[in-house]
């Protein structure tokens, strides 16, 4: 039998919105089946399987698609494309190492985004918050996200309500202050007793009470205004970049692979076999496609936001969103919300414009201030008068409060009986708005004038007043009393100590300030005069007609003039911040936004960088890009300093391997196409191995920051990319030229010569056969009496001395077909190690604007130099020996002419394998250690690179980068030596505020690297609950809280049942 005490249900449940704000306690507890003494354990498991937790959904990430997804951009599918079509030729050891350099860059990205996204949920698990509920008649302290609809729970001071909740009580208990400043941007907390609501997210500021929870999770007010929050479509700025510069270099890659086949195949008739070493011409093709490819750019720009977000976490400030920190450094305005931002969020008493009335003193006014406070009650104005008073620790020791008449909105005053100890005397002391207690004054008549000019330059300075008076002896409250008009209290929200401090260093590095606020105006611009901040600031009124083009202000022309010009605005509604953020980046400005509340994070969302104040609301944390751990604002120009370190060095790496990019592509395909010379895949990935994983050590480059917003100019880069690669390519084909067409380094120095024309393999051919096989001298140049040096060879299978295959090579063709490809597996060596020494050098070049050689590096940038270089040098002093080797059927064991033209052998070629003449193994690219050719190519490129320099400044003037004809040239190579080239003449860096909006044009593309960790969220990262979460999956738009909003903040869609009996034993 049912107990008495249950509700019946008589008819069907009918769901519909119900207004907790608007019904009785009895109804709200009837409605949501629950009474004054909680839920039992099993009915409130019951509800947390039916309502879920007390937090939003959480976005889950499968793992493994997050990794393969490190692998799935247009960069990774030029190298995946390269890897098919090495295992296509079966060339496995190419495939082997293309591959695992893909895996790398995919492992090093996904560890390195790992390990942000677990430094996010420490700090999110640290501030997980608790409940007191009653469960079972128990108080139990239970995890916030545990929390059900129909749950009592207890609220104190310093609690964070963790869920909407409706207050129990009765009603003379005395009532809570809640601050709902996070909320709805209201200054002063809010009274609230039985009956009343309170949402999730608010604090306890003052008393404690029992509540029931009506709503939890998505149907929170907070809950709903975080799915407002939604999907953002924002593609992060480096994406965009790496896009471009990706795309640049695959373009140039394309066309070089169309320029090389249609050449190799049209012009030197090369054929193309299956089978192992049959086709040089397409293995050729991988040297451009995985030279050219800036494979490792998504990686060390990551590992170098990665590295910069570890240092600014040490400083106080935690990235969520990597791409936020290159976003940071481009940063030229600063929107910012003033309370609790730019303010401590706590009222304060201005002494120094206290107004005493009579013979009284500023000591006078606030010793009776601080005795009409009741601390009791730690009402805030109480409190924030008692604790202006010097002598506030000794006050009460002398006195004592016998009775205290609260504030009502009638009389608008409070009063306190105060009784000397010493004498026994009693006061009474007023406190209350100006106006009324200066009508109380028995000497009216003489103070009103002068007291309400005073209140009215209080009102506006947008200070709150008060007026303090008294009363001798112990009597009523009303009637015939004498009060004594002490003086004038001025109350306001004081800035933080650090904010002008601030404000002054971002107006120092390039960055605008503006001032959101939902203040009134007045307030907004007495705490810009005392930031020093500009006092052009306007109401939202001003900016709404001003975009509907009904009215606009004197001396602008629409409302994105208006709103850039403003320095700020007042009584804004969170609609109205998202609308001031996006007019700003419509007009191509990279804006920050700094916030605390739930309020806030529409814009901290929609900015470019949303920064999250310590002791932000959830919401606003998850919504930002970054959160700072310290207070105060100073943490931000800590922030932008690191963010423009870090966006020097990569814009160091950007302009170096744009630089690489062309100069791979030009030099092998020049070397090929002109001279039908073919380069080894295995040093090219090498190459891409040693030189770009050395890349990672410019992640702790020494740099020097700019003193203006960074922003990208990619046409510089592009420029200089290609000069800077056609200036090495031209080092390197001199080189080659000279080793392999000359007889420079035989003939002055007397090393062994690499000179391959035919000519000279022909003579030199003569002279060894004539000196080892002088039986054969007279047929050497007769078909087929190659068969007489190799007669095993399966091609003189059947054949004599006399009777000589006439289809096969002679002698003298297979001698110079030997040499020629025993010189040119040398020389590749002697240009892997050229290509590899200067290309790297190119970074302490592109890495400042003065002389290279003057201006000091990073340490690690030299230790990855030495070590890469190290490496380089090994590999070309003892190459492969002979790898690749030319295919059986198209070779010769035992080959006789793979000598030193000096007649010696290379200590380092063992194998003796050598292509067939007249057939396309002559073609195969090998590795043969070029002994100490070595040396060449370090002198070489030390020689050249002393060009680069002279080449730098002479771009930079030609292009006037930074106004850089207006100084010398030795000026620019010397006395700015220790400038960093983004911080000096802008190489690669737009930085005049003009050439910032006319050079950034905001192009909507879509990742085309797959950097996970650049983009913003797909999903809102905001807490209820305690937890971090994902957001609302589907849900698109932005949070836009209007003041109707508001209104319907309290209302929520319930089962609401018909009742038939009613509740008892509560």
């Amino acid at each position: 039998m049912a107990d008495k005490r249950d509700v019946a249900v008589e008819a069907e449940s009918v769901e519909k919105e119900v207004d907790f704000k608007e019904i009785s306690v009895d109804e709200a507890l009837d409605i949501l089946k629950a009474s004054h003494k909680g839920l039992t354990a099993d009915e409130a498991k019951k509800r947390l399987e039916e309502y879920g937790p007390n937090k939003l959904p959480e976005e889950v990430r499968n793992p493994i698609l997050v990794y393969l997804g490190y692998m799935w951009n247009p960069l990774s599918w030029a190298m995946e494309a390269a890897a098919i079509l090495a295992i296509a030729l079966l060339d496995y050891a190419d495939f082997a190492l293309i591959v695992a350099l893909l895996l790398t860059n995919a492992t090093i990205s996904y560890v390195e985004e790992s390990n942000a996204d677990k430094a996010i949920k420490a700090l999110t698990s640290a501030l997980a918050p608790k409940a007191k509920a009653l469960r079972d008649g128990q108080l139990l302290t239970i995890e916030a996200s545990e929390l059900v609809p129909g749950d009592v729970i207890m609220v104190r001071l310093g609690d964070i309500v963790p869920a909407d909740i409706k207050l129990l009580g009765e009603e003379d208990e005395t009532p809570l202050q809640v601050d709902q400043a996070a909320l709805t941007g209201e200054s002063l907390p809010v009274k609230k007793g039985k009956g009343d609501v309170a949402f999730s997210g608010s604090t306890i500021k003052q008393g404690e009470r029992h509540a029931v929870v009506y709503a939890t999770g998505l149907q929170t007010f907070f809950g709903r205004a975080a799915a407002l929050l939604g999907q953002a479509d924002q593609v992060a700025n480096i994406q965009k970049v790496m896009t471009k510069i990706g795309a640049v270099c695959l373009i140039t890659i394309g066309v070089w692979a169309v320029i090389e086949l249609g050449v190799q195949f049209g012009h030197y008739n090369h054929a193309c076999k299956g089978g192992v070493g049959m086709c040089p011409t397409l293995t050729n093709l991988l040297v451009i496609i995985v030279g050219g490819i800036p494979i490792a750019m998504p990686t060390v720009l990551a590992v170098t936001l990665a590295l910069g977000a570890y240092n600014l976490a040490k400083e106080g400030a935690i990235v969520s969103r990597m791409s936020a920190v290159e976003e940071m450094a481009g940063m030229d305005i600063l929107c910012s919300d003033k309370t609790g931002t730019l303010t401590l969020n706590k009222l304060t008493v201005d002494i120094s414009n206290v107004y005493p009335c009579g013979e009284h003193t500023i000591e006078d006014v606030l010793c009776y201030g601080a005795k009409s406070a009741n601390i009791v009650t730690e009402e805030p104005i109480d409190m924030v008068l008692h604790n202006s008073y010097a002598g506030k620790d000794t006050l009460w020791n002398d006195h004592k409060l016998n009775k205290f008449i609260p504030f009502n909105p009638t009389d608008k005053y409070t009063i306190a009986y105060v009784q000397e100890n010493a004498s026994g005397n009693i006061e009474r002391v007023m406190k209350g708005a100006p106006q009324v207690v200066v009508r109380n004054a028995w000497n009216r008549d003489e103070i009103e004038e002068e007291c309400n000019k005073k209140i009215v330059e209080y009102a506006g300075r947008g200070f709150r007043a008060l007026g303090i008076a008294k009363a001798l002896g112990d009597g009523p409250a009303t009637g015939d009393i004498k009060w004594e008009m002490i003086g004038l209290v001025p109350l306001f929200d004081p800035p933080r100590h650090d904010t002008k401090e601030t404000i002054e260093r971002c107006l120092a590095m390039g960055i605008h300030v503006k001032m959101i606020t939902g203040d009134q105006l007045l307030i907004g611009k007495e705490t810009a005069r005392q930031l020093g901040m500009g006092q052009n600031m306007f109401t939202t009124e001003v900016l709404l007609k001003a975009k509907a083009g009904t009215e606009l202000v004197a001396g602008t022309a629409s409302v994105e003039e208006l709103v850039e010009h403003a320095d700020g605005f007042a009584e804004v509604f969170p609609e109205h911040k998202f609308m001031i953020v996006k007019i700003l980046q419509g007009l191509h400005h990279v804006c920050g936004m700094t916030g605390d509340g739930v309020n806030d994070a529409p814009a901290l969302k929609k900015a470019d960088v949303g920064v999250a104040v310590a002791g932000a609301t959830d919401a606003a944390r998850g919504a930002a890009d970054i959160v700072l751990t310290e207070a105060g604002l100073s943490t931000i120009v800590t922030a932008v300093i690191g963010a423009r370190k870090i966006f020097q060095r990569m814009t160091t790496y950007a302009r170096y391997t744009v630089a690489m990019t062309f100069r791979i592509c030009f030099t092998f395909g020049l070397l090929t196409v002109i001279y039908d010379w073919y380069f080894i895949t295995l040093l090219i990935v090498l190459l891409a191995v040693f030189n770009d994983g050395a890349m990672i050590a410019l992640s702790k480059d020494k740099v020097t920051p700019s003193p203006v917003p960074n922003r990208w100019n990619l046409f510089s880069i592009f420029i200089q990319g290609i000069i800077y690669g056609l200036f090495l390519t031209l080092s390197t084909w001199v080189l080659f030229y000279t080793a392999t067409h000359k007889n420079f380094f035989e003939n002055n120095i007397g090393m062994f010569s690499l000179n391959y024309r035919t000519p000279v393999l022909t003579s030199w051919c003569d002279q060894r056969i004539a000196d080892y096989f002088p039986q054969y001298v007279s047929q050497a140049n007769q078909p087929g009496s190659f068969c007489l040096v190799y007669p095993t060879q399966d091609e003189c299978a059947g054949y004599t001395t006399t009777t000589l295959p006439a289809n096969q090579p002679s002698l003298v063709d297979q001698c110079i077909a030997e040499q020629k490809w025993f010189r040119q597996s040398m020389v590749r060596n002697l240009i892997y190690a050229q290509v590899s020494i200067s290309g790297q050098a190119l970074v302490f070049v592109v890495r400042t604007i003065g002389w290279s050689l003057m201006a000091r590096a990073g340490t690690a940038t030299y230790l990855a130099f030495v070590f890469a270089q190290l490496a380089s040098t090994l590999l070309a002093l003892f190459g492969f020996n002979g790898y690749d080797v030319p295919p059986g059927s198209q070779s010769v064991e035992n080959s006789q002419f793979t000598v030193l033209s000096s007649g010696g052998n290379n200590p380092f070629f063992q194998r003796n394998v050598a292509p067939l003449a007249g057939t396309e193994a002559e073609f195969t690219a090998s590795s043969i250690g070029c002994t100490y050719y070595v040396v060449v190519a370090w002198i070489w490129s030390i020689i050249w690179y002393f060009g680069l320099d002279p080449l730098k400044w002479m771009m930079a003037y030609f292009m006037n980068e930074d106004g850089i004809r207006q100084g010398s040239i030795w000026d620019t190579a010397f006395f700015r030596q220790g400038q960093r080239i983004g911080a000096s003449i802008g190489a690669g860096v737009t930085k005049h505020p003009e050439m910032q909006r006319a050079s950034v044009h905001r192009v909507s593309v879509s990742s085309a690297l797959g950097r996970n960790s650049l983009s913003r969220s797909s999903a809102p990262q905001v807490q209820v609950g305690g937890a971090f979460s994902g957001g609302i999956p589907g849900v698109g738009g932005s949070m836009v809280p209007s003041p109707a909003m508001l209104e319907r903040a309290s209302m929520v869609s319930r089962m609401v049942p018909h009742f038939g009996g009613s509740r008892t034993g509560d």
